[in-house]
């Protein structure tokens, strides 16, 4: 894969022979539950020619079906351009994005099978939306590879197209690090190329939520940036400057961490809950024009039980709705630990202590594996078995049952118990706290009894619920007391 050339600017293309526009493209549902939607892009040798394309219906359990999927960011959607359907007999808006990856991919003489989700999913159709979105990990798997369109108009980018070009010849000869590639680390720590690699990294499609699954252990990856089209392994080792020490501030995206590192990003936890909050805790950062994306394009990160999300992912419910099914989803198994991801103030129409996943605030990542209820255990250790056991029983959670138990079970130990409740305390000032507090001083004489103690030893014991104000006014009081 060598440099391609540099692509047209988009634009809005001619019109339709100089007749009347053709009909909007109408799409026609899809009939088997593994069906969707390829897109056959026709060639052309001018570059400026209008994108002309051929919608096919095929199923993904078609052992002889072929075709690329592409990974982009959609971009300004009002910004949109025209393509041409079926023999040109209808038309279809997509977006500027959408538009200059097609133009961009398109070959000079021969078709290109495709997969776009722009295009190939009806996006006015929330039902159909939903039920692609639960096939999207086999839509990735069965394509011969995954297509990453990062920006197409970037800066001059020669070295980085160079450092391509080297990465490509020390990959295809097998080289070993060592002192023979001693002028290849120097040149990949040169400052320029760094800062262009760097800028590569800002391209808003590693910042996307969407992005994570489309890429997740992919094995064929081409990245395309401008007139540069390198793979994964290439893209790698200018990272890390030949020799295995990372070259930039920048930390190595977590799309491209997907691709490569499965037993580090994504273990298997105990149950598909904490497998889910785990996913949904280490992509706060990332970004979706719909928030309810932040959790259905989490579906193939999730491992084994992950049809389980099926029942979650629906377009049809609001965000709210979406993140209460969410949150009554999660409950029965990690409890209160939900609260840690719970930020306010939020806007939504739902109840307070429910996580709201539209906000990309961090958090403090805390994974949680299963649960360890103290039964069993002996000096901190739980023992092999006792584990097992544990994920058994949380595995044994439904979403069914998660719907019928939405409420926030709360553990803890007892101290004493309450023999008798005072009336409610509203302060208005310190000096009114003083004052009340005061009159309580001189109700209960066990209490000045043991302030006067306390005052001797001048070694106060200020209990964590009271100000020390407070309790420097009773003190005060004290001690007027004893001078009488």
């Amino acid at each position: 894969m060598g440099p391609l050339p540099t692509p047209a600017t988009s634009r809005e293309p001619s019109s339709y022979s100089g007749a009347m526009e053709p009909p909007l493209y109408q799409y026609q549902p899809l009939q088997h539950s593994d069906s969707a939607r390829v897109l056959i892009l026709h060639p052309s040798p001018n570059e400026s020619d209008r994108i002309e394309c051929t919608m096919c219906h095929k199923n993904l359990s078609d052992g002889s079906l072929c075709y690329e999927a592409v990974s982009y960011t959609w971009g300004n959607s009002g910004l949109t351009h025209v393509i041409y359907c079926n023999d040109a007999k209808q038309r279809l808006s997509v977006g500027r994005n959408c538009y200059a990856a097609l133009r961009r991919l398109r070959l000079p003489k021969k078709s290109r099978s495709l997969w776009i989700d722009a295009v190939c999913i009806n996006q006015e159709d929330p039902h159909e939306r939903g039920h692609q979105v639960r096939l999207m990990n086999e839509v990735y798997n069965v394509a011969a590879r995954v297509i990453i369109m990062l920006s197409d108009q970037i800066p001059d980018c020669r070295l980085l197209l160079e450092g391509v070009t080297k990465a490509r010849e020390f990959i295809a000869a097998g080289m070993e690090l060592g002192p023979s590639t001693k002028h290849m680390e120097d040149w990949a720590h040169s400052r320029a190329m760094i800062q262009q690699l760097e800028t590569l990294f800002e391209d808003p499609w590693f910042k996307r939520t969407w992005v994570l699954q489309e890429v997740y252990l992919k094995d064929r990856v081409t990245i395309i940036y401008g007139s540069i089209a390198m793979d994964y392994h290439e893209l790698e080792m200018l990272y890390y400057g030949f020799n295995n020490r990372r070259n930039t501030r920048t930390n190595w995206p977590l799309p491209l961490q997907l691709i490569r590192e499965k037993s580090k990003i994504m273990e298997e936890y105990s149950t598909i809950q904490f497998s889910l909050w785990n996913r949904l805790y280490c992509t706060r950062k990332c970004l979706a024009t719909d928030p309810r994306d932040k959790v259905f394009a989490l579906k193939s990160l999730v491992g084994s039980g992950q049809d389980e999300l099926n029942r979650l992912i629906d377009y049809a419910q609001s965000v709210e709705d979406c993140f209460k099914r969410v949150a009554t989803f999660l409950l029965p198994v990690l409890g209160l630990r939900i609260l840690t991801a719970t930020r306010h103030p939020h806007g939504l129409d739902m109840s307070s202590w429910m996580p709201d996943w539209s906000q990309a605030s961090p958090l403090e990542f805390h994974p949680f594996h299963y649960e360890c209820f103290g039964d069993k255990e002996e000096d901190g250790v739980v023992s092999p078995d006792d584990v097992e056991s544990k994920k058994r029983v949380l595995r044994s959670y439904s979403y069914e049952e998660s719907q019928l138990r939405p409420k926030l079970h709360l553990v803890g130990c007892r101290v004493a118990p309450i023999i008798e409740c005072s009336l409610v305390f509203h302060f208005v000032d310190h000096d009114d706290a003083d004052r009340q507090m005061s009159q309580i001083y001189n109700q209960f004489g066990n209490i000045r009894q043991h302030l006067a103690e306390e005052c001797k030893l001048n070694s106060i014991k200020i209990p964590g619920h009271f100000s020390g104000k407070i309790f420097d006014g009773k003190a005060r009081i004290d001690k007027q007391h004893v001078q009488r």
